[in-house]
């Protein structure tokens, strides 16, 4: 690592740089650049596969409701410095409703965006749900997932326009940038059906459970969702109950514990 660290400070003219942390996709760093503060990522193996297409998106937004990607190549990338509170500051204080019209706000920014370049690294919708076709679910959870199945298939089959998706847009990936303004971060870069990106939104926050599995509030910031960024209400429901099976699917397949989508899934799938 201590050589992709000198590497990329000779490279990219970076000093200063502080470890933040470590992930299972890449090492990151706080570093003073050419740019100002900013943020170096170095990729693990399983980054340098699972990043390509979060790169390719922030390429494609150029700051707009996302962070800016200065530069990039296949190991690494460096960002702008993002400061201050996620949105968990508004969960935790009973202001979920602001906290929902800055999803609306990035999310408008992030769909506008136009792909012209390494289209293939985005990861599709189809991609995703092959899931169904080799996961074997647990008894209590087939029917579940038998119907996710079908209903991916037709919301498929339906799909009238694709977009630039985030893929992983929640609460804890979204910060200020020095303007002060709601960005989000962290992109799995996808293309697909806009409705499927709350899915992640609504699963979320996590770490606030009075309100991602309070049925009604789902209902309702699903409610706002669509008719502030004029999707049908239905399919946002729709793909917000097959990523939940999609989060389990993942989850069995990682070997991790699964309650809290297990917990809403089964309150979603009354809704379908």
């Amino acid at each position: 690592m201590s050589e992709l660290i000198d590497y990329y400070s000779k490279h990219w003219s970076l000093n200063k740089v502080e470890k933040i942390t470590e992930t299972y996709t890449g090492y990151i760093y706080k570093v003073d650049s050419e740019y100002g503060p900013a943020v170096l990522k170095i990729f693990t193996e399983v980054g340098v596969k699972d990043e390509a297409g979060g790169s390719v998106f922030l390429r494609a937004c150029s700051g707009n409701g996302s962070v800016s990607l200065y530069e990039y190549d296949e190991k690494a990338q460096l960002m702008e410095y993002l400061s201050g509170q996620n949105l968990y500051e508004y969960s935790k204080n009973g202001r979920e409703d602001e906290a929902t019209l800055v999803f609306v706000n990035i999310i408008k920014k992030n769909h506008k965006a136009q792909v012209i370049e390494d289209r293939e690294k985005l990861t599709t919708l189809v991609d995703l749900f092959r899931l169904f076709d080799r996961l074997n679910p647990p008894e209590n959870l087939n029917s579940t997932f038998k119907k996710a199945k079908v209903l991916s298939k037709y919301l498929l089959s339906t799909q009238t326009e694709e977009v630039l998706l985030h893929g992983d847009l929640h609460h804890e990936n979204v910060l200020k940038n020095k303007s002060g303004e709601y960005v989000g971060f962290d992109p799995k870069g996808m293309i697909g059906d806009p409705a499927y990106e709350l899915g992640t939104t609504l699963k979320n926050p996590w770490g606030y459970p009075e309100v991602s599995q309070d049925i009604e509030m789902f209902k309702k910031r699903a409610e706002t969702f669509s008719a502030e960024l004029s999707l049908p209400l239905d399919r946002i429901i729709g793909f917000a109950f097959i990523h939940l099976c999609l989060s389990i699917g993942w989850a069995i397949e990682d070997g991790f514990e699964y309650p809290h989508q297990e917990s809403l899934v089964k309150k979603v799938e009354k809704l379908l």
